[in-house]
């Protein structure tokens, strides 16, 4: 999916360099992929080899010279094949914490109970997070980007709100065990 994301910013902002890309992951991306400036470059190089972009060398004053990449129509052909090849969903998440739960007789309970409490706290900050920038964003952006935006934010606002339910009945039940168990009379 990286590739997809950096035809479609050079495509939709013009001929950028790395930094540049990056700075726009960050701004316009951050809250739905985790993209890291090494990982940009390793990209570049290889969409470059491919035929996809093509760089160009630009130095401007006393600063050091920087390498700026644009989209041709190889790249303009893979971004549209990349977007076609996202539209085939294909939803099975995996989630580590469930090979925990599966060897948790060889787990302290109380660390299982905390591990949950903490996540909780965690999922309450980033849910709160998430919908102030999603308010703050649709606010700020050209009207045409909002319903894409807006559907982005709903997607990942509604997995940690199902996240968070989960945690939440997962730590009660572990707490009605392990009440359940301190009950029982041998």
């Amino acid at each position: 999916m990286i590739p997809l994301y950096i035809l479609g910013l050079l495509l939709r902002f013009g001929p950028q360099h790395g930094y540049q890309i990056k700075k726009l992951i960050a701004e316009q991306l951050e809250d739905f992929t985790q993209i890291k400036l090494p990982t940009v470059y390793y990209h570049l190089e290889k969409m470059e080899a491919a035929g996809l972009i093509l760089a160009s060398r630009d130095k401007q004053g006393a600063r050091p010279e920087k390498t700026v990449y644009q989209v041709n129509s190889a790249g303009e052909d893979k971004f549209k094949e990349l977007l076609h090849q996202s539209l085939q969903i294909n939803y099975r998440p995996i989630f580590d914490i469930d090979g925990t739960f599966y060897f948790s007789d060889s787990l302290d309970h109380s660390a299982l109970m905390d591990s949950l409490s903490q996540h909780i706290v965690n999922l309450k900050k980033t849910l709160e997070m998430l919908t102030i920038h999603c308010n703050e964003t649709l606010a700020n952006i050209p009207k045409d980007y909002r319903t894409s935006a807006d559907i982005i934010f709903k997607h990942h606002i509604r997995h940690y709100q199902a996240e968070l339910s989960w945690a939440e009945e997962s730590l009660n039940t572990l707490k009605e065990a392990n009440t359940d168990d301190k009950n029982k009379s041998y």
